[in-house]
């Protein structure tokens, strides 16, 4: 039914199987249940994630040459997935498959705003002479049309 979750089918479905007395040795299997060990598939995704996250940190560090950067970079994505979480509970939508895939296209975005605005401070530090915090403020600026 509509706005049913995958868990709570599972358990009707069960409860059903045995109110009927369907023999426990039935060699069919319930969809989501294929390890059979609970908690299996959440600690691979969380290896999973912080394998990616360590890997795009190492990937950063290359293209930058610097320990902090990266640090900045991924600084900005808790708050993009929170954002992201947040503006889905004030409008009440469930964490569905494309909300999932709308949050990582989100972070993503987020994370290439952060790639440039780095890249633009740091080319305002080496060619303008800039300081830090002007470079960045730059950075941060709206880009305006070019008057003709």
């Amino acid at each position: 039914m509509p706005g049913t979750s995958l868990g709570d089918a599972v358990e009707r479905v069960e409860a059903a199987a045995r109110e009927i007395g369907m023999p426990a040795s039935d060699p069919r299997e319930l969809p989501g249940h294929g390890a059979g060990v609970p908690g299996v598939a959440s600690r691979t995704s969380r290896c999973s994630s912080l394998a990616a996250l360590v890997t795009v940190y190492i990937v950063l560090g290359m293209l930058y040459e610097s320990y902090v950067h990266p640090i900045t970079i991924l600084s900005t994505l808790p708050s993009a997935g929170v954002g992201a979480l947040l503006a889905l509970l004030a409008v009440g939508l469930d964490l569905s498959v494309i909300a999932l895939i709308g949050i990582i296209l989100l972070i993503g975005i987020v994370k290439k705003n952060a790639i440039m605005m780095i890249d633009f401070a740091l080319d305002a530090e080496r060619t303008h002479a800039k300081s830090p915090e002007d470079a960045i403020y730059e950075a941060c600026l709206p880009a305006l049309p070019a008057r003709s």
